[in-house]
């Protein structure tokens, strides 16, 4: 359910969806608002009906501030080089999604920093807007709450754990000064992991000495997304890593499957094919790779036509579409196998010959033995 997304608009290029769980965050805020703080806060001061338009209004602020906020960490990535694929409001706020991991600790730096940077800004210039004397109080008591919700977004903002800002900060320095973005993430990572631990513990005991169910509640929803997303984090870039580190010569098997290019495609699909479930088959001249024959190629030609059509008059003859050499790293085969839907991948030797395949379940299988050994 909590899956759904919907494209708002596009800003500066960059598309702002919102997932389906902010609209029960908003209706839960508003009512918050209406029902709790202000008339709690501002006692007779305002009609029902106005504080619920007052309470609308915070709400809407809440989440353009949010927004803002992840706007100005996508403004400096992009002015370093770095896609931003969308902007997400979802319920515990929003994220910019980028195209690659930062892959510079300066960058990591600078754009960590943007975003509290702004709530700070924006927070200190609505507080000093709300203390301009004016009527009606409507507008005060709407810049006040939108100013103390901004310096409270940038305070828990700056909280060092991942992946929190300050947790990215954090990150960043130790990153900077080690030169291991694995080890510093994993310090990061354990923080935001603690903090996680600690809202989960101060809403249940929030819950047990004050009855304040919505808010306990929502302490310990908090701390559960920042655990589980600290973790997360951690496994990403250690997997990006290992990623980088497994070569092709590691994970590719012996008992090369490849057929000369002048076989037909009825002998072709029956006796490879269909016996090898693979979808792709090297074809090879004089025992050269030459090209690939693809399944989903063939099943498109009329099966009357198969005797008389020969492997090479339909292979792909791009050898870098479909082979790997043996000191590639698993992000090519990853990108062959799980998004080309290539398998089995010849790996190439120095000599230019097919030195052994990766097939799809292969690949799969040793992966998730390594994601395993992750600490």
């Amino acid at each position: 359910m909590f899956n759904k997304e919907f494209h708002l608009f596009r800003l500066w290029g960059i598309p702002v969806e919102l997932n389906i769980s902010w609209l029960l965050v908003f209706v839960l805020i508003t009512w918050s608002f209406s029902t709790g703080y202000i008339p709690e806060g501002y006692p007779g001061l305002f009609s029902a009906p106005v504080t619920w338009l007052l309470s609308i209004l915070i709400t809407l602020l809440l989440f353009l501030s949010v927004l803002l906020h992840e706007f100005s960490h996508s403004i400096v990535a992009v002015r370093n080089g770095l896609p931003i694929r969308k902007i997400t409001l979802f319920m515990f706020g929003g994220v910019a999604q980028m195209g690659r991991e930062v892959d510079s600790p300066s960058v990591e730096l600078r754009m960590a920093s943007a975003g509290p940077l702004f709530s700070l800004i924006f927070a200190t210039i609505l507080r000093g807007a709300a203390m301009i004397p004016a009527e009606p109080p409507f507008v005060h008591v709407l810049l006040a709450t939108v100013s103390g919700v901004n310096f409270g977004i940038f305070f828990f903002n700056m909280v060092p754990g991942f992946p929190l800002d300050g947790g990215r900060i954090l990150r960043a320095i130790i990153w900077m000064r080690s030169g291991d973005l694995r080890k510093a993430t994993r310090i990061a990572a354990r923080a935001g992991a603690g903090f996680g631990w600690l809202l989960i513990l101060a809403g249940a005991l929030s819950f047990f000495m004050h009855g304040g169910m919505i808010g306990s509640l929502w302490m310990v929803f908090i701390g559960l997304f920042l655990k589980k997303a600290a973790n997360d984090g951690y496994r990403n870039i250690a997997w990006a890593e290992m990623m980088k580190e497994i070569k092709a010569r590691d994970m590719m098997q012996d008992g090369v499957v490849s057929v000369d290019g002048s076989i037909d495609l009825m002998t072709l699909v029956n006796e490879y094919f269909l016996k090898f479930h693979f979808n792709a088959i090297p074809v090879t001249a004089g025992g050269v790779p030459g090209g690939v024959a693809l399944f989903d190629n063939i099943r498109r030609i009329p099966r009357e036509l198969w005797p008389r059509i020969a492997a090479s008059d339909v292979m792909s003859a791009d050898l870098a579409s479909w082979t790997a050499r043996e000191d590639d790293s698993a992000e090519k085969l990853f990108f062959l196998i799980m998004q080309k839907g290539i398998s089995p991948v010849a790996v190439l030797g120095p000599d230019g010959g097919i030195a052994g395949i990766v097939t799809r379940r292969g690949f799969t299988t040793y992966l998730n033995e390594m994601r395993s050994r992750l600490k």
